[in-house]
């Protein structure tokens, strides 16, 4: 079956609150998004937004809300389907609940499925099929991203790194930081109620150690097969992809603005946007 119009997909905006840890507010990357939206709107295509539209590991729930309300303005405009990633999964609670009046968020949702031109296609941020995806306390992944945050407020701008250097050198600090916790943890004896076990190379993101996309991607798999889908769609790695069964729109934090159009035949295509044109 074909479908009436194309679907834009895009993933991994991560808006912040227009401060020095937003990635969004740099490189004019709002505008970008905007005169991409305006291609959307002129092919009268329907978008997706597959997960970590906001990142909320690096600001203010409200203020970050507030700052972006434009944009939503303008997505709820569009009708855009929105689905909850990990930087953004505060919000997961509060889908189909009527909480947060603006209309942009009536249409969050967990990953779906669509048939689209014969083909069952699993739409989804990615970190779904990860072992510590039901935990929603702060773990190591969150903490990581806070230190970078604190390095970006002394540096007075983001680091638009996306699995670069400084997200290595953060990984051996908090490696090391790891270390002292666990030490003083043990130091002040085990309680009788242990709790969480937190899985320090589990629970960091893909951008922030590159090293786990091969895992990350032996779960799609697993995912794709369980299910029986035919393609799964999903960002979280960072990394634009098209292969036979396996398609990642990239994100919009660094050197790329990456999205994938799906046209009326079924047909996927992998486009980069710069400078107003794909």
């Amino acid at each position: 079956m074909s479908i009436d119009k194309p679907i834009f997909i895009v993933s991994d905006l991560h808006m912040g609150d227009g401060g020095p840890r937003d990635n969004f507010a740099v490189d004019n990357k709002e505008q970008q998004f905007l005169n991409f939206l305006d291609l959307v709107e002129s092919q009268n295509g329907k978008l997706y937004i597959l997960g970590d539209l906001f990142d909320f590991w690096q600001g203010n729930f409200g203020d970050i809300i507030m700052a972006r309300k434009a944009m939503l303005d303008r997505l709820a405009q569009l009708e855009t389907i929105y689905v909850i990633g990990n930087h953004d999964w505060d919000l997961a609670s509060l889908i189909d609940k009527k909480i947060i009046s603006h209309n942009f968020f009536n249409s969050m949702t967990t990953p779906f499925c669509e048939e689209i031109a014969g083909k069952k296609i699993k739409f989804m941020h990615g970190h779904e099929v990860e072992p510590h995806r039901n935990d929603q306390r702060p773990g190591w992944g969150r903490i990581l991203a806070i230190l970078g945050g604190i390095i970006e407020d002394r540096k007075g701008s983001p680091m638009l790194s996306a699995g670069g250097t400084m997200e290595k050198v953060l990984l051996g600090v908090s490696k090391m930081f790891m270390g002292i916790w666990n030490f003083s943890v043990n130091h002040f004896g085990t309680s009788h109620n242990k709790g969480h076990n937190h899985n320090f190379d589990q629970e960091l993101t893909p951008s922030q150690n590159p090293n786990r996309v091969p895992n990350i991607l032996k779960l799609y798999e697993l995912e794709r097969v369980r299910g029986g889908y035919d393609i799964i769609i999903a960002g979280h790695t960072h990394r634009a992809r098209k292969e036979k069964w396996y398609y990642n729109p990239g994100c919009w934090v660094g050197s790329r603005n990456s999205y994938l159009r799906i046209n009326t035949s079924g047909e996927i295509e992998l486009f980069d946007w710069n400078d107003g044109g794909k």
